[in-house]
């Protein structure tokens, strides 16, 4: 067989295989947890993951849709027993510490045979994936003073929101077999003076208002500020990029690099002093979880920007497309883009640089 015709057919195999891998891959789910801790240190704890990807100890962005789909159509004895293996690996990979001391779980609700049937039949659409919460309770040793979680590698990029009493919840993605950032725990103390400072009355128990969205409103109007960011960062306004933002952003570069709230004002206001000029920004949601006010989004970005290249005097024109896990909190009837981590970056133009 001739050369080239041999490597067009392989080309061909390697295409079709691709395509075949990616038809059987159902789309992924960010799992999203959240840790109420009290100034005792107990903790009230719920995960809500891609509980069969999981189980076949496989990152929710890879595992295939066969493998799962076999353990919900066989026997559910066996079904039992992974998910039985599975709740031990989870215990064994999640920890919280205080103080460079671990907490203690006391107790453990883990996803059962019932919980995944009762998703079956509860005619979820498409069936995978199987997204289910569990909860636990911990302590802290006693006098602990600071917080820090990590999580079993195999759950991928966690985004985490830990809440203490009268404080604005604190969210962040933690990615695998990374550790959360280490967070004070108040004191009774702390508690008491902000709730007095709260109520003006001390010893009253504030009335809890629902601000949560239903995940349809919740995705449009975060689009909307996908939207809005587009055109503001097309016309270098800046002013309204950074009110899209929250006051403790942080970006993660596809290098690693943290860039923080005030570090990416300052890139945005150097940007528009050397008039970049984007002719096409374009950010499309992929795939988004939702609970309570915290929205976790696989996001495709695309950008085409035009830069004057100093020696030659022309302009050059490059594309790129971005892929990230943003985090939005909604504050006060209004999203905000808390964090951002770069999943990946490539160039739709040869020799390319992307832009800052």
């Amino acid at each position: 067989m001739p050369g080239p015709t041999r490597r067009l057919i392989f080309a061909l195999l390697t295409l079709l295989v691709a395509s075949v891998c990616a038809a059987a891959r159902h789309p992924a789910n960010i799992p999203i947890a959240r840790s109420r801790v009290a100034p005792n240190g107990k903790i009230d704890f719920e995960l809500r993951f891609d509980v069969l990807a999981f189980v076949l100890d496989e990152l929710p962005t890879v595992v295939l849709d066969p493998p799962m789909n076999a353990l919900l159509d066989g026997p559910t004895d066996v079904l039992a027993a992974r998910l039985e293996e599975a709740k031990k690996r989870f215990q064994d990979g999640f920890t919280i510490t205080a103080d460079h001391e671990s907490g203690s779980i006391d107790h453990l609700d883990f996803p059962t045979v019932a919980d995944v049937l009762r998703w079956l039949k509860d005619g979820a659409t498409p069936r995978l994936p199987v997204m289910i919460t569990l909860s636990l309770t911990a302590h802290l040793p006693k006098g602990a003073t600071h917080i820090t979680y990590k999580f079993p590698e195999a759950l991928g990029t966690v985004v985490l929101t830990t809440e203490f009493p009268y404080q604005e919840p604190i969210s962040e993605p933690v990615e695998p077999g990374d550790t959360s950032q280490t967070l004070t725990i108040p004191t009774e103390a702390d508690v008491a003076a902000r709730e007095k400072s709260m109520l003006g009355h001390p010893g009253r128990t504030p009335a809890k208002k629902s601000t949560s969205q239903p995940e349809q409103a919740a995705r449009a109007a975060i689009q909307h500020q996908y939207n809005a960011w587009s055109h503001a960062y097309m016309a270098n306004d800046v002013k309204t990029l950074l009110g899209i933002l929250a006051p403790e952003y942080t970006l993660k570069t596809a290098k690693g690099a943290l860039i923080r709230y005030s570090e990416y004002a300052v890139m945005l206001n150097l940007r528009k002093k050397k008039h970049s000029d984007t002719s096409r920004y374009q950010t499309e949601i992929l795939r988004m979880t939702l609970h309570e006010n915290t929205a976790a989004i696989f996001s495709r970005e695309t950008t085409t920007d035009s830069e004057l290249n100093p020696k030659t005097d022309q302009r050059v024109t490059s594309s790129f497309q971005h892929d990230y896990i943003d985090v939005w909190l909604l504050r006060k009837g209004k999203w905000q883009l808390q964090s951002t981590v770069t999943q990946r970056e490539q160039s739709l133009t040869p020799n390319a640089k992307p832009p800052k």
